[in-house]
Order: C-alpha cells, then structure tokens, then sequence
C-alpha cells in the first residue's frame, strides 16, 4: 500500500506529494522545504523528484531538495530550459536564480516508464497546454490509477491557458488523453484538493 503525504508550499499553495512505499519514496513537484520533506520520510530514501511543468511555484525548493537529497530529478527538456533561463509565468514574476545544470536531470518524454522499486512505477503523459512543458504521471496501483495532472486539472477547472507557451487547443487535446481512463482514477492536482475523473468527466467534456 502505498502512501501519499500532501504538503504545500509557496504562496500559491502548491500540492507537494511524497510518495512511500516500504523504504523508498518519490516527491512530485518540488516548492517545499528539505525540513518539511525530511520530517516526512524520516530517514526512508528518496530516490526521484519528478516535476510536473516549470512554473517556479511547482520548483522553488528544488535546488535545495537537490542538494540535501542527491537523487534523479526528472522533467522534460523544455521544463529544464525554463527554469535555467528563469522564463516568467506571469507578468511580475520574481524567479528565483536557480542553475540546474550541477544536478542529475534527466529529461522525459511522452510514455516514458519510470520504475523506483516495487510500487512507484509512473507512465509520463505529455499534456502541454497550461505550459509547453507539461505532462501528467499516471501511478498504477492494484487499488486505483492516480494521476498527478500539475496544472492541467484541478477539482472543478483547469488550467490556465494564457501564460507563457500556453494554448487552449492544446489544453484540450491533453485533457482528452485523460479521458478513456476509468471514473474512478483518482486526480492529484498541483492545487486544490483531490478529486475522480468521474466527478470531473461531465465538466471537462464540456470544454472540449
């Protein structure tokens, strides 16, 4: 059984999710602090972080995590450019000097499988459309599919469009890879609170 720690970080409230099975873990996103995170796994290893899109409330904490957690931090070439040229999301923005370059990055791609023991096994769904570096990360379990959706879906709404590299169309077509999975996949959005795909399905049909 596998669990999952919610804690948020930066103003935005940004969903952290730390996932521990047996001695292992995964962080998803990464705008918490090494204190909060160590707290958490309380010794067990922490062997990914994985980055949902480079938005600076998504990896204001990463260079920090890095240093005091040495693992693979994944994410996709384009998030790994955003946030080495500290390319803005909104208009005021003030992102943090982070260099990246020191660090394992490795970069992903659409069905990417990625294996970190027994049950943190993730299938990377590229979704861009809030950003051009967006995907999802489906965790199949033997109770439940889960995807952590960043900034693509939220319980009742979904991402904003108009920032930086944004696209509506694709938003769309992104949200319509989620669709076939079943109602009962569990969504873990990058704010907000849990939801199904069956609570969001009518809503998101909608829109497209």
């Amino acid at each position: 059984m596998i669990e999952i720690n919610v804690l948020t970080g930066t103003m935005l409230e940004t969903n952290n999710y730390v996932l521990i099975d047996g001695n292992k873990a995964v962080l998803i996103e990464a705008s918490i602090t090494p204190s909060s995170l160590g707290e958490i796994l309380q010794g067990k290893k922490l062997a990914a972080i994985l980055l949902t899109h480079g938005h600076w409330d998504h990896y204001w904490e990463i260079e920090n995590l890095a240093k005091e957690f040495p693992c693979p931090i994944y994410m996709t070439k384009e998030a790994f450019e955003k946030i080495n040229k500290k390319e803005k999301a909104f208009a005021a923005d003030r992102n943090p000097k982070i260099d990246l370059t020191p660090f394992n990055v490795k970069f992903i791609k659409n069905d990417d499988e990625l294996k970190f023991g027994k049950g943190l096994s993730f299938k990377v769904i590229k979704t861009p459309g809030h950003t051009n570096c967006s995907v999802c990360y489906l965790l199949k379990s033997k109770e439940h599919n889960i995807v952590f959706t960043g900034d693509l879906i939220f319980k009742d709404g979904v991402g904003r469009s108009d920032l930086p590299t944004g696209n509506f169309e694709e938003l769309k077509s992104s949200i319509k890879k989620i669709l076939p999975l079943g109602d009962e996949t569990l969504l873990f959005s990058g704010h907000g609170s849990p939801t199904t795909l069956g609570e969001e399905r009518e809503k998101l049909q909608t829109l497209l």
